[in-house]
């Protein structure tokens, strides 16, 4: 759940050097929500995480952040930086986005920066740790919809079944595919998304 967060504000001319020396990725965005700066750790992450080089920084910048947000979420993140700028205050938000091998949280920190000037995001791990989960081998029969994509969670990047769309499975194969859309899973916009899911306008 997002949240207002007591910690200190960082100074209004943000030094590259704190962004650089944080081994996740953390980046600046403009006002408007492009992307104005990506971290060394940004293509590091990408590259683990099967993102493809359309996901490095240098495709990335100047383009919109929202823009690689699945469309359901759009409005909930587009909302965590409205509050931020408006409250003049940091805004957090925890989110699930796991590797192959291993289960894992992170914690978004959105930190307003001086009016005009955009915003700095860090993103930080809290969990990690090997899966529990049953790993199901792949079948495109099974996962390729009638356009040949995946459907993969964006959150926590299971896989969704075309005969049966309401069940996601784990299928660690797919992070490193390219025949992938994005959306999320009931499971993680009830758990990670719940208050703003319940104050959405129908």
């Amino acid at each position: 759940m997002p949240r207002a967060s007591t910690t200190p504000s960082l100074p209004e001319q943000l030094p590259v050097a704190i962004l650089e020396s944080n081994p996740h990725s953390c980046f600046l965005l403009t006002e408007s929500l492009d992307f104005a700066y990506c971290n060394s750790s940004w293509d590091r992450f990408a590259g683990e995480n099967g993102g493809g080089t359309e996901v490095f920084a240098s495709h990335v910048l100047s383009r919109k952040f929202l823009d690689f947000v699945p469309l359901d979420l759009r409005d909930f993140y587009a909302g965590l930086f409205a509050a931020a700028r408006a409250g003049a205050q940091i805004m957090q938000h925890e989110y699930q986005c796991s590797s192959p091998t291993d289960f894992r949280v992170f914690r978004m920190d959105i930190y307003p920066l001086q009016a005009g000037r955009g915003f700095a995001v860090f993103n930080s791990l809290k969990v990690e740790h090997p899966h529990t989960q049953a790993a199901l081998g792949p079948s495109d029969a099974t996962y390729k919809n009638e356009n040949g994509l995946i459907r993969m969670c964006s959150n926590c990047r299971r896989s969704s079944r075309v005969d049966n769309p309401d069940v996601w499975d784990w299928v660690p194969s797919h992070l490193d595919r390219h025949d992938v859309t994005h959306g999320i899973c009931e499971l993680c916009l009830d758990y990670y998304y719940r208050a703003y899911r319940k104050h959405k306008p129908a």
